[in-house]
């Protein structure tokens, strides 16, 4: 993985061949997206908790 990799080969064209790679601005959305879920979630069951 490449930290400046934004496209689907970036600079990292031999993984385009084997299938292509993951960057790390992809790991970091999902890592994001995940946390606010379960922030989310912890929020609600909190709200649930004081009715």
């Amino acid at each position: 993985m490449d930290l400046f990799d934004w496209g689907l080969g970036g600079r990292n064209e031999h993984e385009v061949e084997s299938g292509g790679g993951c960057s790390w601005v992809t790991v970091v959305i999902i890592g994001v997206l995940v946390g606010l879920a379960l922030l989310v979630s912890a929020f609600f069951g909190f709200l649930r908790g004081l009715l």
